[in-house]
């Protein structure tokens, strides 16, 4: 299993789409931070506090808006818990795409065990080992789904890799990009509380 270093974040800024892909290389840091609410509502007080000092600004509004705003993250992050409590502690296995989801793991007592792309980012390439590999520990873990970005070109991939396993299917999630309008995904919000009742429908089984 990847390492994922939560305590130091980088500038993350050198994204590539292409084909209406949306693929990323991020080095060697986990960026995917705004998987985690609880960090979100971290990062939130903090911009809050820089905001609040900044003249010209109305800093009694800024802080109704981000109270509110951190409210709504509370709210969001209970939501989640719940959502997946329906998960039992034996299925609390995620198979993904991409190595996206460590802090979201963390934060929710999954284990990452396995990623179609060993690496955090999604223009690195699968090689057939490791692919090989990943079949194997889907097999002996008996992992019913290979959790996949709706925009990423490692999606055929895992759809291939799913389709040599019986009883194995590729679930889409959001993670690098919102979805669109009327998606039920719009959002950040939204956006959370659909990975949520997807990995949980998935999983509960």
């Amino acid at each position: 299993e990847d390492e994922h270093d939560h305590d130091e974040e980088d500038d993350h800024d050198d994204h590539e789409d292409e084909d209406g892909h949306h693929d990323h290389d991020h080095g060697s840091e986990d960026p995917h931070v705004w998987l985690d609410p609880v960090r979100v509502a971290q990062a939130v007080e903090s911009l809050a506090a820089v905001l609040v000092e900044q003249h010209g600004l109305d800093a009694d509004r800024v802080s109704a808006c981000v109270d509110a705003y951190l409210a709504e993250l509370g709210q969001l992050h209970e939501d989640i818990t719940d959502t997946l409590a329906t998960v039992p502690a034996a299925s609390r296995k995620l198979v993904t795409n991409h190595d996206a989801f460590g802090y979201f793991a963390d934060r929710y007592d999954f284990e990452v065990i396995g990623t179609v792309i060993p690496s955090l980012s999604t223009l690195a390439e699968p090689s057939p080992a490791s692919l090989e590999a990943l079949a194997e520990l889907i097999e002996e873990t008996g992992v019913p789904a290979i959790f996949s970005e709706y925009l990423s070109h490692s999606r055929d991939i895992a759809a291939a890799l799913a389709d040599r396993l019986e009883g194995v299917s590729v679930v889409s999630l959001y993670s690098g990009a919102l979805g669109e309008e009327g998606s039920g995904a719009d959002t950040y919000l939204t956006m959370m509380r659909h990975n949520a009742r997807t990995i949980a429908e998935a999983l509960s089984g």
